[in-house]
């Protein structure tokens, strides 16, 4: 409790962008050396309907990709297509020390960089999510969006903290980082687990050779080997580079969220 008082006391607002993100001031980190930025998007009901509770959708780089997911999820829940969500948006200085699990040793890589993925999850875990849930009326349920090494950290999430997120969204996933020991654990996590109740959703582009080769693999130990309550869902956007797919699948995704959390009850 004492970390989560010291985040609350220093959250107020710096300004409010033309999507409605709010950028969130906070502490210094007493589990990171750099904290990341934060910035949070209220759902339109929030202000008016003072009893609902809403989940919680953290988007990693919240500063290129928040509009986006905020977008898409107010414009889904217009349709009845989406529950609405507090989007929290989470920012890094240095993406790959912070979201990569392992440090890279492979000279085709950038060799030295990441190590940092469980000091964040860290963070999340032991700071911003129970601020989140003091500061705002929050339901419970958290969901967690990523691209390319940022998904890498998603996949590291779901197999390594199964109960810290409830939905994991995972656009073109590095898992062929390092040494590939996501990619394993996350393997091993599949086949041995007995109950998990969770979604997932993961796409890939036209990424080809290697890459593609050990994502195909992770899809297929997952169809192989999921269990009745794991939800998971997965896209193939051929004629999509790398740097798209987070836009091309996030309709999907989202959509296969609602479903998965009517099925809940939510």
């Amino acid at each position: 409790m004492k970390i989560v008082f010291l985040v609350l006391t220093a959250f107020f607002s710096i300004g409010i962008n033309a999507s409605n993100f709010v950028s969130i001031k906070i502490s210094q980190s007493t589990i990171m050396d750099e904290t990341p930025s934060i910035t949070v998007a209220l759902p339109a009901s929030y202000k008016t309907n003072r009893t609902k509770a809403y989940p919680v959708l953290y988007v990693l780089d919240g500063v290129a990709n928040g509009d986006l997911v905020n977008g898409m999820i107010q414009r889904l829940h217009l349709s009845k297509g989406s529950n609405e969500h507090i989007i929290v948006g989470v920012t890094s200085n240095n993406r790959l020390r912070d979201f990569a699990p392992t440090v890279n040793k492979d000279p085709r890589g950038p060799v030295g960089e990441g190590g940092g993925g469980d000091k964040f999850l860290d963070f999340l875990e032991g700071e911003l999510i129970p601020a989140i849930n003091m500061h705002y009326r929050t339901n419970n349920y958290n969901v967690i969006s990523g691209h390319s090494v940022a998904g890498l950290l998603v996949i590291h999430s779901f197999q390594s903290r199964p109960n810290l997120f409830q939905g994991h969204l995972a656009f073109s996933p590095a898992v062929w980082w390092g040494e590939r020991e996501t990619l394993q654990a996350t393997k091993e996590y599949v086949a041995t687990a007995k109950h998990i109740q969770n979604y997932l959703y993961m796409d890939i582009g036209n990424e080809g050779g290697e890459m593609r080769q050990v994502y195909d693999s992770l899809v297929q130990t997952i169809l192989r080997n999921r269990n009745i309550d794991l939800n998971v869902r997965f896209d193939e956007f051929e004629h999509e580079t790398h740097d798209f797919t987070m836009a091309a699948g996030l309709y999907s995704a989202l959509k296969g969220l609602f479903q998965h959390q009517q099925k809940l009850g939510l």
